[in-house]
């Protein structure tokens, strides 16, 4: 397993996926390096909701006027029916 994080401020993702795809491309081509792949599923992972291209994209936003209580109840609340989830300030497991 081999986990690769490129992370940047601003509002230009591409920018960090283009960062992302160039730094991955160079250790794809580092010869005895080999990834598990599957031809049905893409790239094996050990969390299967990164099975295929075995990327993750997170953004990471303040919403005071949602935690302004000390708590993420009403974040949670307007996050939920989008499908989103709330997480810390640093992400996961951090405080908000």
């Amino acid at each position: 397993q081999l986990r690769i994080m490129c992370m940047k401020k601003g509002t230009m993702l591409n920018e960090v996926f283009d960062r992302l795809n160039a730094g991955l491309q160079v250790v794809e081509s580092i010869d005895g390096i080999d990834f598990a792949t599957s031809s049905q599923y893409g790239y094996v992972t050990s969390c299967p909701s990164n099975l295929g291209t075995g990327m993750r994209a997170s953004v990471h936003i303040k919403l005071p006027n949602l935690t302004k209580d000390g708590t993420d109840k009403k974040a949670k609340k307007v996050a939920s029916p989008l499908g989103l989830s709330v997480r810390g300030t640093g992400g996961e497991h951090t405080p908000i």
